[in-house]
């Protein structure tokens, strides 16, 4: 049989453990636990926690970089393939209990905390808003909004909006003010 990757084992395992109960409040030894591996493999494969840490960003972002595959769909059109990346966002959050969002959990509970995961979760914001900008400027060359306002402007506003659904979502324990921002965003903002 061939051996597990062990660090992918513990990245894995701490992507998991991190993201629902928080970076603060989770040890080294709760992730090793979650991974099954014994403490010592951690710091054979991560300096630190806050290594863990910003690796676990990465492939958190690169999940998302996955999702976005509907991007390119062009079977829809621009503003369809937005509406419904975030419909699957919603339905894939697990509510009551959704953890929301790691870039924004991060970002809340570490900017100040660790540089190494900050620069790991700005990084992430801008390639995240870059491909909502790409999505919107290809909807204002088709005529489906207006070219008032600059795609990756718009692209921030939504990804900031979103951010704050997803934090009041977390805390009202529902999907509500995930539906509202459906609805604002594509019947008010992104029209």
């Amino acid at each position: 049989m061939p051996k597990p990757n062990v660090r992918e084992q513990i990245l894995s395992a701490g992507l998991e453990t991190l993201h629902n109960r928080g970076f603060n409040a989770t040890s080294v030894q709760d992730i090793t636990e979650a991974a099954g591996v014994p403490k010592g493999s951690f710091y054979n494969h991560f300096a630190s926690k806050d290594d863990l840490g910003a690796a676990v960003v990465e492939k958190y972002a690169a999940k998302g970089e996955a999702r976005r595959r509907v991007f390119q769909d062009q079977t829809l059109a621009p503003l369809a393939r937005l509406r419904r990346y975030f419909e699957t966002l919603i339905e894939g959050g697990r509510y009551p209990d959704a953890p929301g969002c790691l870039l924004g959990n991060f970002g809340a509970e570490l900017s100040n905390q660790s540089p190494a995961i900050r620069e790991r979760v700005s990084a992430a914001f801008i390639n995240w808003t870059d491909a909502i900008a790409e999505v919107i400027d290809e909807a204002q060359r088709a005529g489906a909004l207006p070219r008032d306002s600059e795609p990756k402007a718009l692209a921030a506003f939504v990804i900031d909006a979103w951010e704050g659904a997803v934090l009041r979502a977390k805390v009202e324990k529902n999907r509500a003010p995930l539906d509202a921002f459906l609805t604002v965003v594509f019947s008010k903002i992104l029209v």
